[in-house]
């Protein structure tokens, strides 16, 4: 039987969601900077009503090609999960199955099949777009928060500093203090995003298959959470989840869930 392979992350899209993003923030920040400039202390309410306002309209221009990517991030991480799939079956079955017929959102229309081995032989995945619609709501929430977020932070500056007599100066740097915060929410978001999505693409294709259970799997290095570290090598069933979740789910977790394919369709001992 063929070695068996480690389940690989889809870093790259990770990167390419982060970059997307990352470049949307800093053009915020850098505009939050500009506009700062005009406000006048001396009728400081109106202005800084009408710049929150200007910033919500330029944050919702400067994020929006962002989101329009979500569904293209979404449909490669399912193109590469299904690849990483099909290569772990490979390994530790012996048994090719067929590529995703849906993992371009749209594209089948294949008729439903018990196939070989009892699986989808067509795998035309009628769940996916379901998941695809859900993860993206969830990140146009997460991407829509960043902004608000940062202008929110920047109205309560002003006026804190403006009530307390603080010097131009000082609030501004308060203001330009926060993008840092900004920028590692949006670092965070692109990477755990791209994560969780990949840990429900492995949970649902293996319960595809009639595997109910994983063995934890960690990169074992020393950002690995302890207690992540605690379940190497130890058996979980996927109808009941460990306290922070399978793997992949807790937040920025690399881990993977390794298919135990005794009792599955592919009948390995």
């Amino acid at each position: 039987m063929a070695k068996k392979r480690v389940w690989l992350h889809p870093d790259g899209v990770a990167r390419d969601y982060q970059r997307e993003i990352l470049k949307a923030t800093r053009q915020l920040n850098k505009e939050i900077t500009s506009a700062y400039g005009d406000i006048r202390f001396d009728g400081w309410q109106d202005d800084l009503t009408g710049i929150i306002n200007a910033l919500e309209a330029f944050a919702k221009r400067i994020f929006n090609p962002v989101i329009e990517k979500l569904p293209s991030f979404f449909a490669l991480t399912s193109q590469f999960n299904d690849r990483q799939w099909r290569i772990i079956v490979k390994g530790g079955t012996g048994v090719d199955i067929p590529a995703s017929q849906a993992a371009i959102i749209g594209l089948t229309k294949a008729p439903a099949s018990s196939g070989v081995l009892g699986v989808d032989a067509y795998r035309a995945e009628r769940w996916l777009a379901e998941m695809q619609a859900n993860w993206v709501a969830q990140n146009v929430a997460l991407i829509n928060s960043i902004s608000a977020d940062q202008l929110s932070d920047m109205e309560q500056i002003v006026r804190r500093g403006v009530m307390n007599g603080s010097a131009s100066s000082v609030i501004k740097k308060q203001i330009t203090d926060r993008y840092s915060v900004s920028e590692s929410r949006a670092k965070l978001i692109a990477i755990d995003q791209i994560g969780k999505a990949n840990a429900a693409l492995t949970q649902q294709r293996q319960k595809d298959a009639g595997v109910d259970g994983y063995i934890w799997r960690g990169v074992l290095d020393q950002r690995e959470r302890q207690i992540h570290i605690d379940r190497e090598g130890k058996k979980y069933k996927w109808d009941s989840p460990p306290r922070d979740g399978h793997p992949g789910q807790p937040i920025r977790c690399r881990c993977y869930a390794e298919p135990d394919f005794s009792n599955s369709v592919f009948n390995i001992d």
